[in-house]
């Protein structure tokens, strides 16, 4: 008695089915995904520009003040020669982050720039604008991403065709049971395209979204974890902001400055012994 093949078969059916079937439930994830970066969009933006954005602002400014008070305080003899050396250490750092959020961010902020790059030229012993270019040039020029269906090197499939592929997708066994090899082969075609148009639209939602608001390229971004990524970077810049209105109220007494960088150079020297093992 000759064997029946088909009973040999999964019970999923065909490698064509099987693959559908593959295709189908990946359709949908990105789909989902897709609509993820469309919801989330519009919301990360507005609670970005009213809350996040003026913090960072506010931090902007007053680390600003932070460099003009180290700079002062690299004239103070009350200070020994180390604790000079460690506040002119200091101020160039604070200078070189400050002048970055402005420059190369984009920070708004009501600031001497002008003033901020001679500091950084006397504590850092460099001309800023030489540096920021080489970093901008060592980064490369950004290149506008292709539209998706052109980056996907592909024609979407018919709207009639996608229909079809949903409605067999949804009837389940007995519906996909009907279909021959050569049709599901047709509709994995159809997938297949469909697949990378979405990979697209995905890839050009969630690399614009990094070029704004500065995330690193190589970064893996979920969307459904923004919002919550958002509330903790408020959270960590309120934070910040009290720790540089901390600092700035040192500045009233020498002897509390002198306090303090004797603090930071304890907090330095721990650091460096733990990179030193590591």
């Amino acid at each position: 008695m000759q064997e029946n093949t088909s009973a040999a078969l999964p019970a999923s059916g065909t490698p064509q089915r099987q693959r559908f079937e593959s295709l189908a439930r990946t359709l949908e994830e990105q789909r989902a995904r897709l609509r993820g970066w469309q919801a989330v969009l519009p919301e990360y933006q507005k609670k970005y520009e009213d809350v996040l954005a003026p913090l960072e602002t506010v931090e902007v400014e007053l680390k600003a003040k932070l460099v003009a008070c180290f700079d002062h305080a690299c004239k103070q003899k009350e200070l020994t020669k180390a604790e000079r050396a460690l506040a002119s250490e200091i101020a160039a750092q604070l200078a070189q982050e400050t002048l970055d959020a402005i420059v190369l961010d984009g920070t708004p902020a009501e600031c001497d720039t002008d003033r901020l790059k001679a500091l950084y030229l006397k504590h850092a012993g460099s001309d800023y604008d030489a540096s920021a270019e080489d970093v901008q040039d060592e980064g490369g020029v950004e290149v506008e991403a292709p539209p998706a269906q052109a980056a996907a090197g592909r024609a979407a499939p018919a709207p009639e065709t996608l229909a079809e592929i949903d409605a067999l997708a949804a009837a389940g066994p007995d519906g996909l049971a009907g279909v021959d090899e050569e049709r599901y082969a047709q509709y994995n075609q159809a997938l297949d395209a469909q697949l990378a148009v979405l990979a697209g639209d995905i890839a050009a939602a969630e690399d614009g979204f990094k070029a704004k608001y500065h995330f690193d390229p190589a970064q893996s971004i979920d969307p459904a974890d923004l919002m919550e990524d958002l509330d903790a970077e408020i959270a960590d810049a309120e934070e910040y902001i009290g720790e540089l209105e901390f600092e700035l109220s040192q500045f009233v007494d020498m002897q509390q400055v002198k306090a303090w960088l004797k603090a930071m150079k304890q907090q330095l020297a721990a650091t460096r012994r733990r990179e030193g093992r590591g």
